[in-house]
């Protein structure tokens, strides 16, 4: 599927139709964003051919947007600059879906041309481009702007995506002193894995965002590149944030780890007092269970040894539980 808008002779239209975008392109706009979204992966041939033959965007960079790149990157060409970079699509904190929700956005950048391809439907580009019809005066003023609204929600998406995780961290970290069990455990190693995938996504935009907010950078005028250096620091902040929150995980697998064996040390030390507790009752009961002629019976008789036994077994669990409540063992 194939969108545009574009402004020509000062007002601003939006156009779906690959043979007229054609048209569009050679009549000079003073700015024109194309939006593609890849069906079911791939480019039909009128989309290649208004990539490749109209807008002479190399075959290499179109071959891009069909197959993932895990890197981002960015490429300078003889007349335009190809970006690839990535993001988070996620409306809730569902880890199970969280592979799913990253996207990819691969942008062509020209002289008054800009193209964005992508194999998901995008809310915010959708959102931006309604926003432009609206306000082209402010959306559209020129190509800087496009690309740098385009890039920050990007990493706005991220960080959204980071407040979210960082919330979900706050809470297990309460539940994981009151009540460690193994869902507890298992809610913490998916956040593991969620940021170990955020990691990848966020670093190594770096190189990325970075490269547009050099001064002397022919792509973008310099009084743009304060834009896209504070995009920069929303990056470097958020990989800041990544990191605290991946110690914070191992620290909670720490937490919990610990939470269990004091929890079983508990449980073992409990179990320790109530055999001890219950020894002299297992010794007399076996020493005097036995079948032969105690020398007691002849002393006290057969009631008086019962009587004997009885006492014995208190007197010696009443000096067990004396001689714990001393030694503070409960």
């Amino acid at each position: 599927m194939i969108r545009s808008i574009y402004i020509h002779n000062g007002s601003c239209r939006q156009e779906i139709n690959i043979e007229k975008i054609n048209k569009i392109y050679n009549a000079a706009p003073s700015l024109l964003w194309v939006d593609i979204t890849l069906e079911k992966g791939d480019l039909s041939t009128d989309e290649i051919a208004l990539l490749t033959d109209t807008f002479k965007f190399h075959e290499l960079s179109v071959e891009d947007c069909l197959f993932p790149l895990y890197n981002p990157k960015v490429e300078e060409f003889d007349n335009y600059l190809f970006v690839n970079t990535h993001g988070i699509r996620l409306k809730n904190m569902n880890m199970a879906e969280f592979d799913e929700s990253m996207y990819e956005l691969d942008i062509f950048l020209a002289q008054n041309l800009i193209v964005t391809a992508h194999t998901e439907e995008l809310e915010f580009l959708e959102t931006l481009m309604h926003k432009a019809m609206l306000k082209p005066q402010i959306e559209l003023k020129n190509i800087e702007t496009v690309l740098y609204k385009i890039l920050s929600k990007v990493v706005s998406n991220l960080e959204n995506t980071m407040e979210k995780i960082s919330d979900k961290i706050d809470l297990i970290e309460d539940k994981v002193l009151e009540d460690p069990n193994p869902k507890l455990m298992e809610e913490i190693l998916d956040l593991k894995k969620v940021l170990l995938s955020m990691r990848k996504i966020a670093d190594p935009q770096k190189n990325v965002y970075s490269f547009f907010s050099r001064e002397n950078n022919e792509y973008i005028k310099e009084i743009y590149s304060a834009y896209f250096r504070d995009i920069t620091d929303q990056l470097n902040s958020l990989n800041k944030t990544i990191n605290y929150n991946s110690q914070m995980i191992s620290s909670l697998i720490a937490i919990y780890m610990s939470s269990i064996t004091i929890k079983l040390n508990e449980t073992m030390k409990f179990l320790s007092i109530i055999a001890t507790i219950f020894l002299p009752v297992l010794i007399v009961a076996s020493y005097y269970g036995m079948n032969v002629a105690f020398p007691e019976i002849n002393l006290f008789g057969n009631t008086g040894t019962w009587f004997f036994a009885i006492f014995l077994i208190l007197a010696a669990t009443l000096a067990i539980i004396l001689y714990m409540k001393n030694k503070k063992w409960f």
